[in-house]
């Protein structure tokens, strides 16, 4: 039995790319703590281009499989990194974990709230390392405006923030990849709950506990889609535009809007107000300055992107910037599988448990329960499970 940790890749689809790339860095850095042995995907052909490419640069190719069955059956993974569409994470998750594996899971945790719980539930029951690929907050210039934030207090009190990105981009649902998005069914919801996923986390380490939400959402250019996997020929039902506003429990509130129809000149903005300052996202707002911020003062001085990075580097420990850098990584998807990895190796706790996962994902749930009251929804009911109108026909179709 080799001492290094066997690794599985399970769902051979876009976002496993990354993932692919991460562990590659890993290993050019020096990491031989664990071996990529399988790659799990119902496309066969999809896991064998997957395990061609880590053979490129690990050597040797790893075995693969068409379903998790045959992955468990073959005993020769330690923990697997699930990226598969959402609709498949908690019954992926829950079989891995009852076979002993560890488990990472791509964002967000569960198709549903209810969903979510299970993985929770099948983790602690295991006893093994849950920890969810959430790359935004991880890199470097989301650490940095976060501290900037957060311990530097470069906006005084936090009072509001409004983000924006609104473009006409429609999907095309006749590429395989983006089938698949077009179902709540398979997705939980549209945007909101992909990109959103990101947000939800992030607005929650900033600015800490919601309150309420109000949210209005829509489907204005309804399109089909033809030979969805599970489901066949289905109408898109995911929304291509909302308009959300959350409060926080601190009295801070976001406003936060996006359509992929609106015609027009591209509209985007993420920017946060506070009695001392405001503070503009560099990048896509729904990844919260995964590319930097500018704050600018009340007398006009603004501070770049670069300086804030500077100044949180070298507020750190050598200690500090090693557990939150490792191997003077500041990529967040080659930090997040490093922090799985790590947490496997040594038991010091993942930086984004099931806990904190689910948290986001009650965030994202709210504004599609809100949508369906048509009323504004308590936070807190929508993670305790007791508000769950929107959800509760997803839950029912895959017998969670």
């Amino acid at each position: 039995m080799s001492d290094k940790i066997g690794l599985a890749l399970v769902g051979c689809g876009g976002i496993s790319s990354r993932h692919v790339d991460a562990y590659r860095i890993l290993q050019e850095k020096g990491d031989t703590s664990f071996e990529l042995v399988a790659c799990c995907d119902p496309v066969v052909a999809n896991a064998q281009e997957t395990a061609a490419v880590i053979e490129g640069f690990q050597g040797k190719k790893p075995a693969t499989f068409s379903d998790v069955d045959g992955l468990i059956d073959a005993k020769l993974a330690d923990a697997a990194d699930i990226c598969t569409p959402h609709a498949f994470h908690h019954s992926t998750a829950i079989a891995l974990l009852g076979a002993g594996l560890h488990v990472q899971v791509e964002k967000p945790l569960g198709l549903t709230i209810k969903a979510s719980q299970a993985i929770i539930a099948a983790a602690e029951k295991a006893g093994r390392v849950l920890s969810i690929a959430e790359n935004v907050r991880r890199c470097l210039p989301s650490r940095a405006c976060t501290w900037a934030i957060r311990e530097q207090g470069v906006l005084g009190e936090p009072l509001a923030a409004h983000i924006q990105e609104i473009d006409y981009q429609p999907y095309d649902y006749t590429n395989p990849r983006l089938k698949w998005r077009g179902s709540k069914l398979m997705t939980g919801g549209g945007m909101l709950m992909d990109s959103g996923a990101h947000f939800a986390d992030m607005i929650q380490v900033l600015f800490g506990d919601v309150d309420e939400v109000f949210c209005t959402m829509a489907t204005h250019q309804p399109a089909r889609i033809t030979g969805l996997p599970k489901l066949g020929d289905i109408d898109a039902d995911t929304e291509d535009t909302w308009h959300a506003v959350i409060r926080f429990k601190s009295g801070m509130h976001v406003t936060w809007s996006y359509s992929r129809v609106f015609r027009g000149d591209q509209v985007r903005l993420g920017r946060y107000y506070g009695s001392q300052g405001t503070i503009d996202d560099q990048g896509f707002a729904f990844h919260c300055f995964e590319d930097g911020g500018v704050v600018t003062r009340p007398d006009g001085t603004e501070q770049e992107s670069k300086e804030i990075e500077a100044a949180y580097l070298a507020s750190l420990s050598p200690e500090q910037e090693q557990h939150l850098f490792p191997l003077g990584l500041t990529n967040g998807f080659h930090i997040e599988v490093y922090d799985f990895l790590r947490a496997i190796r040594t038991g010091q706790p993942v930086e984004m448990d099931g806990e904190a996962a689910i948290r986001a994902k009650a965030l994202c749930e709210s504004c599609y329960e809100s949508a369906v009251a048509r009323a504004p929804v308590r936070y807190d009911d929508v993670l305790s499970g007791k508000v769950s109108a929107y959800q509760d026909p997803i839950n029912d179709f895959w017998d969670i």
